[in-house]
């Protein structure tokens, strides 16, 4: 161990969180304050100012060099030379590289010292990500496997390393071509070719802010992806030699999980087009269902009128059926009158012969005559009343229902004024018999008849 390493070996401050910083003023106070929660106070904060030009950033930065905080200027040289930049300033033992626009959780730095202290031979600590920002979710990462990381990264800078394994390194490499990002994973395959392990905490140490935006993007353009891959795989040519079996035995082995995919794509592709032919005759099937149920209902609303018409013929035929009757209760009337008027003519020879013995009582028979006629007068008042009060409430009740509706009027009158006709007729015809001479020698002649009884007892 050098002289420096021993230095730092012994230094009370055992993290240096190094944020680069160019122009995400907006996100590094949350990167800070994520930081200062943590549950020991073993660490140290520096700020890298990227040669920032957002008004917002400067000033922000500003604001923390006045409430003390560690904050480093430096012309835009991107984001490797930042972190380098800042790692030589640094005094804590571990180093912990934050992005400005990223969180750490507060246990992350007290577990990953632990692990640094008690197990040497470990050189860089990582944990699972949460994302959060335009995407949400837990990113659960595997443990270190060599073949996996040869052929792409999947370790995030936010991992805590020795200061040792940086200088092993030669720090971050800032001649990436354009400086198009992969800087953590050439900075990861250098650690793994200087020997040191990777110790993967599997609980999420940190919170990763999804931005479509972001570094990322850039590299995952193919012609910017081909460059880079080109460069780092000629950078650590022997680190590939070493893994190439089992690197070409992975790819083949991707490659071969890819096309079953595609092919297991294919095939439900083809099953979710038959479906979806299927559907579209199904669907097909029920618009026409639809259009003749429709049209249905058209018919049926169209015909809804005429339903109401058959209901209001219904109950003129039943009032019909009524007139019937009652001119059936005439005609049974007219024949019991005509048995009567034979009974008067076959009694009149008895009543002229009984005459004289009624004169006595005369006067008597006259005044219960005369009750009886009033009884049977106020009788057929009320029924008269009656029946001139059911035949209004009849009419009001058709004015009402050929009143709601106007489109079956003109037919519905006729039907209502001949069926008013036929039953005034009918009315004027009871009425007619109620006063014809009949009625009334009928009702004399049950006079008479009770007055004889009464006055002959024995032929009763």
């Amino acid at each position: 161990m050098s002289e420096s390493a021993a230095v730092y070996a012994i230094s009370k401050i055992a993290v240096s969180v190094i944020i680069p910083c160019y122009n995400q003023g907006e996100f590094v106070l949350e990167a800070v304050a994520s930081v200062e929660s943590c549950q020991d106070k073993v660490y140290e904060i520096l700020i890298v100012n990227d040669g920032s030009t957002s008004p917002v950033t400067q000033k922000v930065l500003s604001y923390l060099e006045e409430k003390g905080y560690q904050v480093i200027h430096q012309s835009n040289q991107g984001l490797a030379a930042a972190r380098n930049t800042g790692i030589k300033k640094a005094q804590g033992r571990y180093i912990l590289p934050l992005d400005a626009d990223n969180k750490i959780k507060p246990a992350y730095i007290t577990e990953a010292v632990d692990i640094l202290d008690e197990q040497p031979e470990v050189g860089v600590v990582y944990g699972n990500a949460e994302l959060f920002g335009e995407k949400t979710g837990i990113v659960e990462v595997p443990d270190f496997d060599i073949n996996r990381l040869v052929a792409g990264n999947y370790i995030d800078a936010c991992a805590v390393f020795r200061r040792t394994v940086w200088q092993d390194c030669g720090g971050y490499d800032s001649q990436i071509p354009h400086k198009l990002g992969y800087e953590d994973w050439d900075f990861w395959l250098g650690v793994a070719e200087k020997g040191w392990q990777f110790h993967h905490i599997s609980e999420v140490m940190y919170e990763y802010r999804f931005r479509a935006n972001s570094m990322v993007s850039a590299c995952n353009i193919p012609q910017n992806r081909r460059e880079l891959f080109r460069y780092i795989c000629s950078k650590h040519i022997g680190l590939y030699a070493t893994n190439f079996a089992n690197i070409f035995a992975q790819k083949e082995c991707e490659r071969l999980e890819e096309q079953e995919k595609r092919e297991e794509i294919a095939a439900n592709l083809n099953k979710t087009e038959v479906k979806l032919a299927l559907l579209r005759s199904q669907l097909e099937e029920t618009e026409t269902e639809l259009q003749v149920f429709r049209a249905r209902v058209e018919e049926t609303e169209a015909l809804d009128p005429r339903a109401k018409i058959a209901e209001l013929e219904e109950e003129i035929q039943d009032l019909q059926e009524e007139l019937g009757r009652s001119q059936g209760e005439n005609q049974s009337l007219a024949s019991q009158i005509q048995d009567l008027q034979q009974q008067l003519v076959q009694s009149r020879a008895d009543f002229e012969v009984q005459r004289e013995e009624a004169l006595g009582s005369s006067q008597h028979q006259q005044q219960e005559l005369e009750q009886t006629r009033t009884q049977m007068q106020a009788q057929l008042d009320e029924l008269t009343h009656q029946s001139q009060q059911q035949t209004a409430q009849l009419q009001a009740e058709w004015e009402g229902q050929l009143h709601e509706r106007d489109r079956l009027h003109h037919q519905l009158q006729i039907q209502i004024l001949q069926t008013q006709t036929s039953l005034e007729q009918a009315q004027l015809e009871i009425a007619a018999m109620h006063t014809s001479k009949f009625w009334k020698l009928r009702t004399q002649w049950f006079k008479l008849k009770q007055a004889f009884r009464m006055t002959n007892p024995v032929k009763g």
